[in-house]
């Protein structure tokens, strides 16, 4: 069983199988770590794997047509957002050696918000969704998934470009927030599918740089609301750090137009035919 800090690898494998065996170890690994934080602690490995595993199903039932399976498992991991945060942020304060008191300060809230997702049995909510929705129903991929996803790359790509252009145009937090959600699901959907390995970890590195830096500016954004809220004495370090990844973040709309046309050539993906490449005869480009 892969560990929660790999990513997806298919080879050329048949498809089904592999959707199917690989869908259902995800869901045994999550329950495995739910379970975990139901019986004890919550470590920030732990919280960040269940969330990890619990997008990268969502992404599959989302390719496989399965959208209210998907919305169930989105709605519920989405309960495990806060702390996550939250856990970032301790870890942010100690990379910058923030004072003890500020740390304690942020511990408090951390326990706090770990009791009432404790007293709303959050975490069983989270396991009953994943018993009962984690898989698709339907994962016996045939040619027909070739027009699929021809359809849903056109609809990437609309949503890609239509993402981008409102965030070039007011690059607003909320605006590139939506951009690096689309991206994250392309990313995860291009794990699930085959591919040749060299093109598809190629697309995939590159996308992720991309969240990288908007995830940054999410998270800096977090953190200076809640450095006021705490009244931290590291603020204007946090302000600092802040006021640089909004910089670096409003930089990417204009510099994705690579993936637009990824998109739109109707060459990201491939279905049964393993002749065709992820990215079409030219693969991607890193640079």
């Amino acid at each position: 069983m892969p560990r929660s800090s790999h990513t997806i690898h298919t080879d050329s494998r048949r498809a089904s199988q592999d959707l199917s065996r690989t869908a259902a170890e995800y869901q045994a690994t999550v329950l495995r770590l739910v379970r975990r934080l139901i019986a004890g602690q919550c470590p920030p490995d732990r919280v960040h794997a269940i969330r990890t595993h619990c997008r990268r199903l969502q992404a599959l039932l989302e390719l496989c047509g399965d959208d209210e399976r998907a919305l169930v498992i989105a709605q519920s991991v989405r309960r495990l957002s806060k702390l996550r945060a939250l856990q970032v942020f301790h870890q942010y304060l100690r990379k910058i050696e923030a004072p003890q008191a500020d740390v304690d300060a942020l511990d408090a809230w951390i326990v706090q918000r770990e009791q009432k997702l404790r007293h709303t049995q959050a975490y069983q909510q989270i396991e009953q969704a994943v018993w009962k929705h984690a898989l698709p129903t339907n994962t016996h991929l045939n040619h027909s998934l070739k027009d699929k996803l021809d359809v849903l790359c056109h609809v990437h790509e609309k949503k890609l470009a239509g993402l981008i252009s409102a965030a070039s145009e007011k690059p607003r937090r909320k605006r590139l927030h939506a951009l690096r959600l689309a991206l994250k699901t392309i990313r995860y959907q291009t794990e699930w599918l085959p591919g040749r390995r060299g093109p598809k970890q190629a697309l995939v590195k590159r996308i992720k740089r991309v969240q990288a830096v908007l995830g940054r500016y999410e998270e800096m954004a977090d953190f200076r609301r809640w450095g006021k809220e705490l009244d931290l004495t590291v603020r204007a370090r946090i302000q600092k750090d802040w006021k640089r990844a909004r910089k670096r973040a409003r930089a990417v709309p204009a510099e994705l137009t690579w993936l637009v046309d990824a998109m739109a050539s109707g060459h990201v993906w491939i279905g049964i035919d393993e002749k065709t490449t992820l990215l079409g005869r030219h693969g991607v480009r890193t640079h």
